[in-house]
């Protein structure tokens, strides 16, 4: 499903299923999960119904508890392994030294344009 097209209610309640339907799966009623996280019952029946905004750490905590955490390290991976890095990295061209111009020679006499001819 393409979420960046989507209203942000919409995804709300996608991931408030999403939820639930984990939940139910591993054969929790929303007390129980509720017991586990420390996230309140009412918190949970919301964000299940798509009509709650919890916080970012009651969602992290739901998430662990019914083991989806891993889901968001797709999303959020460390972004020294990002491979849009990683390809713009092998893209640059080497950097190399800057050689230092020869010093004028001594015993050469210095010209104006063509004064030789």
């Amino acid at each position: 499903m393409n979420w960046s097209e989507e209203n942000l209610y919409t995804i709300l309640e996608k991931i408030g299923s999403s939820i639930k339907g984990r939940r139910v799966q591993m054969d929790l009623s929303q007390e129980e999960l509720a017991e586990k996280t420390g996230v309140s019952l009412s918190s949970i029946a919301r964000l299940e119904t798509g009509k709650g905004n919890i916080s970012l750490l009651n969602l992290l905590s739901l998430l662990k508890e019914l083991d989806l955490l891993n889901e968001l390290e797709l999303t959020f991976r460390d972004p020294n392994f990002s491979l849009s890095l990683i390809a713009k990295s092998k893209t640059k061209k080497l950097r190399q030294r800057v050689r230092k111009q020869k010093a004028p020679n001594k015993n050469e006499t210095w010209v104006w344009g063509n004064q030789n001819e």
